[in-house]
């Protein structure tokens, strides 16, 4: 499965949007409409790693593994470096997939807890950190992007 690159983008950049927009319908007390957006930044974070998934498949499949897993064998030009990238690509991908889940998770969390009342004009300030967690996460991959896929 090949996956247009700008997906990437598109995918983070309109779950900021949705983080936003929760905290924001919490502000003005409208709860439904922030758990819904909650919600929907749970979903574009599972889409992000639904992709992360089949990329990582595919480059497992072509023998693009890191240091010394690297199969020369499906390499077309083995660059002398080319294993130490892919060592750099798994372990920054995939710590910046790590703190995807842990920012899906403390979403969930806070999205529970705004269902129950806990939130509102008044006191908002946990689910204000966890979207400041989230666009940071966000802004990680924005410099990881061209970093790592538009180099070379």
């Amino acid at each position: 499965m090949i996956v247009p690159k700008r997906a990437y983008g598109v995918v983070l950049v309109t779950s900021s949007l949705t983080m936003a927009l929760g905290i924001h319908f919490l502000q003005v007390r409208k709860k439904n409409q922030a758990i819904l957006s909650l919600a929907l930044t749970v979903v574009l974070g599972l889409v992000f790693m639904v992709v992360k998934y089949f990329e990582y498949s595919h480059k497992f499949h072509l023998g693009f593994l890191p240091g010394k897993f690297l199969d020369p064998s499906h390499v077309q030009a083995v660059h002398q470096n080319l294993g130490l990238y892919f060592g750099f690509y798994f372990c920054m991908t995939g710590l910046h997939g790590i703190h995807v889940l842990l920012g899906m998770g403390l979403i969930i969390w806070v999205a529970i807890r705004a269902a129950k009342g806990h939130f509102g004009p008044e006191f908002y300030t946990p689910v204000e950190g966890v979207g400041i967690f989230w666009h940071i996460v966000d802004l990680i991959w924005i410099f990881l992007f061209p970093l790592l896929y538009l180099v070379g």
